[in-house]
C-alpha cells in the first residue's frame, strides 16, 4: 500500500505547471459548496420557500385556474376588445379581440392554453411591477442602494436562465409555479432599471422647487417624480412583459402549461401541423400583449423590432429611453375654424347608395340564400347533398354560412361609413370615406360572388340559389357603383408631394401577389382523409401475416410494427382525395381568385403611375386594386370558415386557401401606402366661397 501510495505521489509531483491534469490538484469546489447551501436551503427554510411560493401559487390559481380559464371565450374576447379600447384605441382594441378570437377559432385545446399563457404573462408582470417599482424608486432615490441592487441586476441578466432553472426545481419542483418564478427572474432587471432611469431623468430643479414650496418627500415622489418617469415606466412595463413572453418556451420544459407546452410538445414529435398552429397563436397572443402595453409614444412600432430591440438590450434597456418624449397628442382639428370639404353633388350621392346597398345586404341575409341542398356546405358534409324541400338563410351552416356573417359584417359597414359621412364628411373613422366605402364594396361584391359561383358538390341531388343571395349581389352591385361615383369626385389630396417616379416597387408587390394566387389557385383547396383507414384485401391480408408473424415471433414484434406503421401510411395516402381550386369535382372558386388576381395586377399598373395621370388617379386606381386584393382575401377566408363550420375532422381545407388569402393581402398591402397619404381636404371660415373647394377638387 504505501509503495502504491509512493508512486502515485511520485507521479502527481512530476506533473507539470503546463499540463492540464495538474488543475486536479487545485480543483475548487465551487458547485460542491452550493450544493451544501442547497441542501441546507431545502431542510431548514421550509417556511421561507413556502412564502415565496405562495403569492404565485395564489394568483395562478384563483386569477388563473378559477377565473380566466373559467370565462366564456366570448367574455374574453370582448373583454379584450374593450380595455384595448380604453386604454389604448377603439382600433387597437377590435384588432386584439381579433387576434383573441383567431386563437380560439385554432381550437378548444389551443384556446385553454391561450388563456393559460395570458394569465401566466399577466402574474409575472403584475408580481414584476410589484416588486420592480418600488424597487427601482429606492434605487433612483438612494445611490446606496442602486450600488447594491445594480451588480445584482447584472448577475440576472448576464447569467442563462438554465443554470438557475435547476435550484429552481431543487426547491419548488417542477410546474406552471416554478416556471413563473424563472420567467420573472429573467423579466425582472429591465423594469427596475428603467424606473431607476426615469426617477433619475427628472429635471433636478422641478424637485428642489417642490421641495422649496414645502412638500414633503412623498408629495415630491407621488406628483413630481413619477408623473413625471411614467414614459419610462411604461416602457419598464413593456419590456417586461415582452422578456415574460420571450420565456415561455423555457418556462414549458419546466413542466408549465401554455401554448409554450404546445410549441414544445409539437417539436418533441416532429408534428408541423400542430406547431405551426401553436406558434400562431403564440404569436397573437405577443401581438396583443404588446399592443396594450405600449406607450402612447410608440404606437407606429413594428413588434417585430421591439421584440428585437428588447432583446438586445436586454443588458442595457436604459437605450431605450433614448428619444422617447412625453409630448402630448395634438388634435387635427386643433387649429379654429377650418373644417373638412363639404359633400355635394355626386359624392353624397355616391355614399348614399353605399348606406342603401349596406342595409338591403343586411337585410337579404334573413331570406332564403340555398334550397334543396347545402351548397358550400355540401362538400364538406354528404348530408347536405339532398335535402330536397328545405330552405335556408344567410346565416345557416347550409346556407350561407361564413359568407353570410361576412356580409353582415361588411355591411354594417357600409351603413356605419354611409350615416357618418353624410352627417359629417371626414369625420370619425379615416376609413368613413369613399375609398373605404370603395373597397368594402367590392369585398362584399366578391364575397358574395363566391356564393354564387362555387360549384354544389359532385352528389349533390338537386340545387337552386334563393332570393336573398341575389339581392345580397345586386345590393354590393348598387354599394360599389355608389362608392366608385363618390370616389371620382371626392375632395381628398395627399398629405406631402407624391412622387412623380413609377412605383415599380408596388408592380413587383402586385405580380408576386399574382403568382402566390396562381400557385394557391392550382394547389389544394380541399383535402379529404375520411377514408384513410380503409386497406385494400392485399393490405389487410399483409397486415394479419405480420401482426401473426409477430405473436409466433417475439423478436420481429418492432421490425413487423414498423411495417404496419408504413402499410397504413400507404393507404392513407393512397386514399387521400386532394381537390384544388380549379377541378370539377371542386368548388372552383380558384378560378374565381385567379381572375380577381388578375385584374388587380392589371389596375396596379396606373395606381402605380405607369400610364401617368395625377396624384388623385393613382389614389382612385389604389382604392379600387386594394378592394380587389380584400376581395380574393375574402373568397379564401369564405371557403375555408364555411368548410371548417361543417367538416367532420378527417377534411380540412388546403394550403391553396392559406396562399389565396396571402395572396389578396399582399395586393391589398401593395395599394395601402398610397391610400394612407390622402386625407380630406379641409376649408376655412375666411375662404369666401367654400364651395369652390369642393369644384376645385372635383376637377
Amino acid at each position: 500500500m504505501s509503495s502504491v501510495l509512493a508512486q502515485s505521489g511520485v507521479q502527481g509531483d512530476n506533473v507539470g505547471i503546463f499540463d492540464p491534469t495538474i488543475l486536479d490538484q487545485w480543483e475548487v469546489p465551487f458547485g460542491d459548496w452550493v450544493d451544501q447551501m442547497v441542501d441546507w436551503i431545502d431542510g431548514n427554510l421550509a417556511w421561507l420557500l413556502d412564502a415565496i411560493r405562495w403569492p404565485f401559487a395564489f394568483l395562478l390559481e384563483n386569477f388563473v385556474d378559477n377565473i380566466l380559464s373559467e370565462l366564456p371565450w366570448v367574455w374574453v374576447v370582448l373583454a379584450t376588445a374593450v380595455i384595448g379600447a380604453l386604454v389604448r384605441t377603439p382600433k387597437v382594441g377590435v384588432a386584439a379581440g381579433l387576434a383573441m378570437a383567431f386563437c380560439g377559432l385554432l381550437g378548444t385545446a389551443y384556446w385553454i392554453e391561450t388563456v393559460r399563457t395570458v394569465g401566466m404573462v399577466l402574474v409575472a408582470v403584475v408580481l414584476c411591477a410589484i416588486v420592480g417599482i418600488p424597487l427601482g424608486i429606492l434605487c433612483g432615490r438612494l445611490d446606496s442602494v442602486w450600488n447594491v441592487v445594480r451588480p445584482v441586476l447584472d448577475a440576472m441578466q448576464v447569467v442563462h436562465a438554465f443554470v438557475y432553472m435547476l435550484p429552481v426545481i431543487f426547491f419548488w419542483s417542477i410546474g406552471v409555479v416554478p416556471g413563473t418564478m424563472v420567467t420573472m427572474v429573467f423579466a425582472l432587471p429591465p423594469l427596475i432599471r428603467l424606473t431607476n432611469l426615469g426617477i433619475r431623468q427628472v429635471p433636478e430643479d422641478v424637485v428642489e422647487a417642490s421641495r422649496a414650496y414645502g412638500a414633503t418627500e412623498m408629495r415630491v415622489l407621488i406628483d413630481v417624480q413619477l408623473p413625471l418617469a411614467r414614459p419610462a415606466l411604461m416602457t419598464g412595463l413593456n419590456q417586461t412583459l415582452l422578456m415574460s413572453i420571450a420565456m415561455i418556451g423555457i418556462a414549458a420544459i419546466m413542466g408549465a402549461g401554455g401554448l409554450g407546452r404546445l410549441v414544445y410538445k409539437a417539436v418533441q414529435n416532429f408534428d408541423i401541423a400542430a406547431s405551426a398552429s401553436s406558434g400562431l397563436a403564440l404569436f397573437l397572443v405577443a401581438v396583443v400583449l404588446d399592443r396594450l402595453s405600449q406607450p402612447e409614444v410608440s404606437d407606429g412600432g413594428n413588434m417585430f423590432a421591439r421584440i428585437h430591440q428588447a432583446w438586445t438590450h436586454r443588458r442595457d434597456p436604459e437605450a431605450l429611453l433614448e428619444g422617447v418624449d412625453d409630448a402630448s397628442p395634438r388634435s387635427e382639428d386643433a387649429d379654429e375654424g377650418e373644417s373638412f370639404a363639404p359633400s355635394i353633388g355626386r359624392e353624397r350621392t355616391g355614399m348614399l347608395l353605399v348606406g342603401i346597398g349596406g342595409v338591403v345586404a343586411v337585410l337579404s341575409l334573413f331570406m332564403t340564400w340555398t334550397q334543396d341542398a347545402g351548397h358550400l356546405s355540401g362538400h364538406a358534409r354528404f348530408a347536405d347533398n339532398d335535402l330536397a324541400g328545405q330552405t335556408f338563410d344567410g346565416f345557416a351552416a347550409s346556407g350561407g354560412s361564413w359568407i353570410g356573417y361576412f356580409t353582415l359584417g361588411i355591411g354594417l359597414f357600409l351603413v356605419i361609413s354611409s350615416v357618418v359621412f353624410l352627417r359629417r364628411p371626414g369625420s370619425g373613422s379615416r376609413w368613413f370615406s369613399p375609398d373605404g366605402a370603395t373597397m368594402a364594396s367590392i369585398a362584399m361584391l366578391l364575397t358574395v360572388l363566391t356564393h354564387i359561383v362555387a360549384r354544389s358538390a359532385p352528389l349533390t341531388v338537386s340545387y337552386s340559389h334563393g332570393t336573398g343571395a341575389y339581392l345580397a349581389l345586386a345590393a354590393a352591385t348598387v354599394a360599389t357603383v355608389g362608392s366608385v361615383m363618390a370616389l371620382m369626385v371626392a375632395p381628398y389630396s395627399p398629405l406631402r408631394p407624391i412622387s412623380l417616379r413609377i412605383g415599380w416597387s408596388r408592380v413587383f408587390s402586385a405580380s408576386v401577389a399574382l403568382v402566390v394566387i396562381g400557385v394557391g389557385a392550382i394547389s389544394g383547396w380541399t383535402f379529404d382523409e375520411r377514408l384513410s383507414n380503409q386497406l385494400t384485401d392485399e393490405q389487410q391480408a399483409e397486415v394479419e401475416r405480420l401482426q401473426q408473424e409477430a405473436r409466433d415471433f417475439p423478436e420481429t414484434a418492432a421490425l413487423n410494427t414498423l411495417a404496419v406503421g408504413r402499410i397504413h401510411n400507404t393507404a392513407r395516402l393512397s386514399s387521400k382525395v386532394i381537390l384544388d381550386g380549379v377541378t370539377e369535382d371542386g368548388a372552383g372558386l380558384g378560378r374565381l381568385a385567379l381572375v380577381t388576381g388578375m385584374i388587380g395586377a392589371v389596375f396596379m399598373l396606373p395606381a402605380a403611375g405607369v400610364f401617368g395621370h395625377g396624384d388623385r388617379w393613382k389614389w382612385r386606381w389604389s382604392a379600387v386594386t386594394g378592394g380587389l386584393g380584400l376581395g380574393t382575401l375574402m373568397v379564401g377566408m369564405s371557403w375555408a370558415a364555411s368548410v371548417m363550420r361543417v367538416s367532420p375532422p378527417l377534411l380540412v381545407s388546403g394550403a391553396g386557401v392559406l396562399l389565396t388569402m396571402c395572396g389578396g393581402f399582399f395586393l391589398f398591402a401593395s395599394s395601402r401606402p398610397m391610400l394612407i397619404e390622402f386625407h380630406r381636404k379641409k376649408v376655412y371660415d375666411d375662404d369666401p366661397s367654400p364651395e369652390a373647394e369642393a369644384v376645385l377638387a372635383a376637377e
